[in-house]
């Protein structure tokens, strides 16, 4: 029997919809063998999911998502299989938590100033964990300034938009040497979601594999097969890693269920093999649950 993963998921600790226990009875209830919880600037939900890993025997691998910026695109990372408590990675996630906690606060008064009223005990409430623009669009929708998610980031939240703040993102780099140091690996999520014409990914990539990258995300729902393939040909021209995920953050806001399917996309369990066989060469064991 093939065995599926999905190493791209959200939690409530940042701007998922399921706690990472419930996630992970999901997944479990979806039969995966393994997933890894790749909140957005955040480990607070490791903990929890390597927990309930242990009881749904579902494989955790520890993950993270920062938003980073090289010659002026913005990336994503994924960092997979570091130590969640490494004194390295504790200090730089505290700064991109105050980097956040900045824009929220420039949002709220934008939105102040159109005579929109948000407090930040009413976002903290929404948000549970950590507070980004998905749950300022929550509540926009909640007080009937928006009919639905995505007109509130058009009428407001998106880039250019009137309460629009930017994100102030740290470098690729400095983002792939905090994670390496941690003992992880580091990824580049959804290329062509940076680039949607990947004119400018394969020199990219070939700068960030400089910088210590150490695999790509070919598998992504809104990859082509196409695109897929063009990021796996790059993949192998610089010997990187192929890994994948839904990107999944709840049933009512992603278009994939978790983990994929026949008709949308699978991700084999064999990547995560190679992810682990990666990091065992660098004499890393990645801190995950071991399931059985």
């Amino acid at each position: 029997m093939t065995m599926f993963i999905d190493l791209h998921t959200h939690s409530t600790c940042s701007d998922g919809l399921l706690t990472p226990s419930a996630l992970l009875n999901l997944a479990a209830r979806r039969k995966l063998a393994a997933i890894a919880l790749t909140d957005h600037d955040t480990v607070a939900g490791l903990p929890e999911a390597f927990a309930h890993g242990k009881i749904t025997g579902v494989e955790v691998i520890s993950g993270i998502e920062i938003s980073s910026n090289l010659e002026g695109v913005a990336l994503h990372i994924l960092g997979y299989g570091f130590n969640h408590e490494h004194p390295a990675l504790l200090p730089f996630i505290t700064r991109l938590q105050q980097a956040r906690h900045n824009r929220n606060q420039g949002i709220l008064e934008r939105l102040q100033v159109l005579g929109i009223s948000i407090t930040r005990e009413e976002l903290a409430q929404i948000a549970g964990g950590q507070a980004g623009r998905p749950h300022f669009a929550r509540l926009l929708v909640q007080k009937g300034r928006a009919k639905k998610i995505q007109d509130a980031f058009s009428l407001y939240l998106k880039r250019g938009a009137p309460a629009f703040v930017e994100h102030v993102k740290p470098q690729a780099a400095e983002v792939i040497s905090c994670i390496t140091e941690a003992g992880g690996l580091a990824v580049l999520a959804h290329p062509a979601c940076s680039d949607p014409g990947l004119e400018r990914i394969p020199s990219l990539v070939a700068q960030l594999k400089d910088y210590g990258l150490a695999g790509i995300e070919t598998f992504y729902p809104t990859h082509s097969k196409k695109v897929c393939r063009f990021l796996q040909q790059l993949a192998a021209k610089h010997s990187l890693l192929l890994s994948g995920g839904t990107d999944y953050h709840g049933d009512s806001h992603s278009t994939t269920p978790l983990g994929g399917n026949a008709k949308t996309m699978r991700v084999p369990l064999q990547l995560l093999h190679d992810i682990k066989q990666r990091l065992a060469s660098a004499a890393v064991t990645p801190p995950q649950n071991q399931a059985g």
